[in-house]
């Protein structure tokens, strides 16, 4: 993650001494064996924006030099003094070459403020120390550090980018006032005290310390700009950044974008805009996201690099970012893959319906979206008509009838359905999942099987009697009682009796049609005498 030095701490550091008039920063831990093939390349700016730029710059580690590192730190030293007061006349001398940039400390860009992003990258004011607290001057300007501890992937080469935030629209970055033997690197701190020596013998050709002392603030123009890494090994030494630093060309920030009109805002754009429900709250962030970039503006977004400039209208208002950046940064939400752009609504915006847009560096109109600010509407009632439906229909089924696999989930989803019913404030989202869940675990419901009734087989006759099963099934060998056995010996003369009458019914029957055929037999023969 990309983090920002403080410029105060970095300044406030007496972190260089004079041994023989040479210059040095954490003796300790630097490495004085050979750097080899360890080197910066030539620095590239591009994406100018009014407050953002994006540095570029290839790096190499010597082979015999990877083996031995234990982390890289890429970094970005930024300095810019327009006024220096000088207390005294600092005398010094040795060849300026170390760095007090330790990739440590500060702010992360995620962690950044409106007012931590003010005390960091905006102008003041500070005491340029030498020897402890011995102050020389004070210097007016911007100094901080932008660096990056976890882009390093292990390799042994291969192309940084680095964007850098900060700075200030319409204003010159680079670099002045260097010492020309002292190679590619001049540290910060001795331009600055280079530069109150030069004050004050302006103030006082003679170099008189009183003349310095009563000095009045003078215009400077004292601009430092660098891209190096730091490197740290093992051992615990390290490969300071003003032994890989090279310098970074000047260039000159842009202006601030202006706010195109409302009537201006294309009806039609590539890009699309969307706040989330349609609806923010006056002092409060809006989430903003981004739909259909163009594949250049993905790459820069996926780099963090993707700087651009919003609105609220009716009358255009300049937005902020929640960290105090005066422009919004493009970024992709971790969670759902989607780009967006978080948005701080000013406090005093009267409730009702606005715009939002936003323009890139150039003020090209990207998109732009309707949003209600302020007395949202309320929510649409919730029909729980379905839900109170379904749970009717369900509760009508019998835990008998199915498997206990299948009613086990289905006799959930009817509680949770329940819940939902009874609960006061279920949005219509939730109603309506409990609605599909409850049909889910119903359709899943399995029939039980239905296991036959086994009949009763009778009694096996013992010793070969003539025993039968009795109408009230009950065993063979049950003793009737003798109110049983009297009913029992009744039924059956009535039984006898039934099928006796049947018999003489059968007999009769059949006698009465033989007299009837004979008696016709009779009256055939007579006919044919």
């Amino acid at each position: 993650m990309r983090r920002f030095g403080k410029a105060m701490a970095a300044l406030a550091v007496a972190a260089c001494t004079l041994f023989g008039g040479v210059a040095t920063a954490n003796a300790d831990e630097n490495y004085y064996g050979d750097l080899g093939s360890t080197k910066v390349g030539t620095p590239a700016v591009s994406d100018v924006g009014a407050h953002t730029a994006n540095v570029s710059f290839d790096y190499q580690i010597d082979p015999s030099i990877l083996p031995k590192v234990q982390s890289v730190c890429f970094a970005v030293e930024v300095m810019r003094v327009t006024s220096i007061k000088p207390i005294k006349d600092p005398q010094f001398g040795g060849v300026p070459s170390y760095s007090s940039l330790s990739c440590s400390g500060g702010t992360s860009d995620g962690d950044l403020t409106s007012g931590s992003y003010q005390s960091i990258f905006g102008t003041k004011t500070w005491p340029v120390k030498l020897l402890g607290e011995d102050v020389q001057s004070y210097a007016t300007g911007q100094m901080f550090s932008s660096y990056d501890t976890d882009m390093w992937n292990h390799a042994a080469s291969g192309t940084v980018q680095m964007p850098v935030i900060g700075l200030q629209s319409n204003t010159t970055y680079g670099n002045t006032d260097g010492f020309p033997h002292a190679g590619d690197y001049t540290d910060t701190w001795w331009k600055l005290l280079a530069k109150t020596q030069d004050v004050c013998k302006l103030a006082d050709p003679t170099g008189a310390s009183l003349a310095c002392s009563n000095a009045y603030d003078q215009p400077v123009d004292v601009r430092s700009l660098y891209a190096g890494m730091r490197i740290v090994l093992k051992d615990g030494s390290a490969i300071n950044f003003g032994q890989t630093a090279k310098p970074i060309s000047d260039f000159t920030t842009k202006a601030e974008p202006v706010a195109k009109p409302a009537e201006a805002l294309p009806s039609k754009t590539d890009t699309k805009l969307d706040v989330a429900n349609g609806h923010t709250e006056p002092g409060q962030t809006a989430r903003v996201y981004v739909d259909n970039l163009k594949a250049e503006a993905k790459g820069k977004a996926d780099a963090n690099s993707l700087f651009w400039y919003a609105y609220i209208y009716s009358e255009p208002q300049a937005l902020t970012g929640p960290n105090g950046f005066p422009f919004v940064q493009v970024q992709k939400e971790a969670s759902t893959g989607k780009y967006y752009f978080d948005a701080v609504i000013p406090a005093g915006l009267p409730a009702g319906e606005h715009k939002i847009s936003v323009q890139d560096e150039n003020g090209t109109v990207q998109a732009w979206t309707p949003v209600t600010v302020g007395d949202a509407p309320a929510p649409a009632p919730v029909d729980k008509s379905k839900l109170t439906a379904a749970i009717d229909a369900a509760g009508k089924l019998a835990e008998k009838d199915y498997t206990a696999d299948s009613w086990t989930p289905f006799a959930k989803a009817l509680a949770d359905a329940k819940a939902v019913a009874a609960k006061q404030d279920a949005s219509q989202t939730d109603v309506d999942a409990a609605v599909k869940a409850l049909a889910d675990a119903q359709a899943g419901l399995k029939k039980a099987e239905t296991v036959p009734s086994k009949p009763v087989e009778p009694s096996k006759p013992d010793n070969g009697g003539n025993n039968k099963p009795s109408n009230n099934n009950k065993p063979a060998d049950d003793k009737p009682a003798a109110d049983d056995k009297k009913s029992e010996s009744k039924n059956d003369e009535q039984s006898d009796l039934a099928k006796t009458g049947a018999s003489v019914i059968g007999v009769a029957g059949i006698l009465a049609l033989l007299v009837v055929l004979a008696a016709g037999l009779l009256v055939a023969g007579k006919a044919r005498r």
